[in-house]
């Protein structure tokens, strides 16, 4: 959404950029995060609320299942109500069921009314990350969106990792419900910033969507469109890997090499910022297809030496002397394909980003479960061997593809 508008010629099918720049960045930014917001940081104090229940692992992992089930639910519902009612709207009205359901936890005592409540917590959030990407791709295009898709990168690596540091820091002092509050403080601040900004869809760009078959016309259409799904597929794959890694890694690092919570935060966090960098190097390559493509290849070779690592159990040094690349690989990924399934998506934005927001959670649900299955570096190494694989595949795939100029070539 822009604040104003410049006096710049607006290119066809596009609103006016903002004005303020940083302004509008970290705008996006926050919204963006908020899938890591809502899971991460309260992740240390997981077991003091299972005391506080009084009820067991399980249920107290759930409020993470149930969050996670409302952003994918959240996105599918907001994407396209976007694309038919506006981002503005759509977005505040998303807002504040996250701050009424953020609020409402606060009074939780029993486990099952915070489950719910996380339900509805998630639902809120899903609307501001499946906005984060829609928004941006009603001003930008071509290398200004990679651009501004790289710094959504660089977020979205760098919150799951800071997120349970900041948790931590204020577990022992305030508790999940501190935590809650912080949330809560987050969630009523985005809700006027959002107020206070223009609306980025006009009517005459909007889906006109009079029922529900119109909604599904509007899905089928993308999701049988080779192109797109590829790019989307793409970007799944990459999420995928690195969910199996962040299942693994507590207990590879932790619990077979040795490594306390402080370190293992710390190396965590310095492996996460390696996917920043990948993030922003995609946008040295002036096509962005061969960013991914390379991106693709890099994770696959990263990632068989890893799982060869894993396998036979060596050194630690030579565990995160594979997975530094690996992830950084994998965020060039995340931006260049972003960028790319946005372009060909750029009639239904919302649509569009719902669509890879619930392809992506769905291979994530799937894959990060596998880690777990027997030895867990075992089932690691060829997790990562299987995923990395179909990504290289599709990549194969995706170089075949003619190059649309607006959407490949430097601006």
């Amino acid at each position: 959404m822009a604040t104003d508008s410049t006096i710049k010629p607006v290119p066809p099918g596009l609103s006016p950029a903002p004005k303020h720049y940083g302004v509008f960045v970290t705008f996006i930014a926050i919204i963006g995060a908020f899938s890591s917001l809502v899971n991460d940081m309260y992740l240390p104090t997981i077991p003091s609320m299972m005391k506080e229940f009084h009820t067991t692992p399980s249920m107290t992992q759930m409020g993470i299942s149930m969050a996670m089930a409302g952003m994918g639910l959240g996105s599918v519902l907001w994407g396209s109500a976007s694309d038919r009612y506006g981002r503005k709207p759509i977005l505040i009205i998303s807002l504040i069921i996250f701050v009424l359901s953020t609020a409402l936890s606060l009074f939780s005592q029993t486990i099952t009314f915070f489950i719910i409540c996380r339900l509805f917590q998630g639902l809120g959030a899903g609307g501001a990350m499946v906005l984060s990407t829609s928004i941006p791709a009603d001003v930008y295009m071509g290398r200004q969106l990679a651009k501004l898709m790289a710094i959504m990168g660089a977020v979205n690596g760098v919150a799951p990792a800071l997120g349970p540091v900041l948790g931590g820091f204020m577990a022992d002092w305030v508790g999940w419900r501190g935590i809650f509050v912080v949330l809560l403080a987050i969630g009523v601040g985005m809700t006027f910033w959002t107020t206070h900004y223009n609306e980025t869809l006009p009517p005459q760009r909007r889906l006109k969507a009079s029922s529900l078959a119109d909604y599904i016309k509007a899905y089928r259409s993308l999701f049988t469109n080779g192109r797109f799904m590829i790019y989307v597929t793409i970007k799944a794959v990459a999420i995928g890997l690195l969910y199996a890694y962040i299942s693994s890694a507590p207990f590879i690092i932790q619990s077979h090499y040795g490594f306390n919570a402080m370190a293992f935060g710390l190396i965590f966090g310095g492996n996460a910022l390696a996917m920043s960098v990948g993030s922003w190097l995609a946008l040295r390559f002036k096509v962005l297809k061969q960013a991914m493509v390379v991106g693709c290849v890099g994770m696959f070779v990263f990632a068989v030496a890893e799982a060869f690592v894993m396998w036979n159990e060596v050194e630690f040094a030579l565990y995160e002397l594979c997975a530094i690349p690996m992830l950084l690989f994998s965020g060039m990924i995340f931006s260049s394909a972003n960028t790319l399934s946005m372009e060909v998506g750029r009639e239904e934005a919302g649509t569009a980003s719902a669509i890879l927001s619930v392809v992506k959670y769905a291979f994530a649900a799937v894959v990060s479960p596998l880690v777990g299955l027997g030895n867990m570096f075992h089932s690691t190494a060829i997790a990562f061997v299987a995923v990395t694989s179909v990504a290289l595949i599709l990549a194969w795939r995706a170089s075949k593809l003619t190059s649309l100029a607006d959407m490949e070539r430097s601006k």
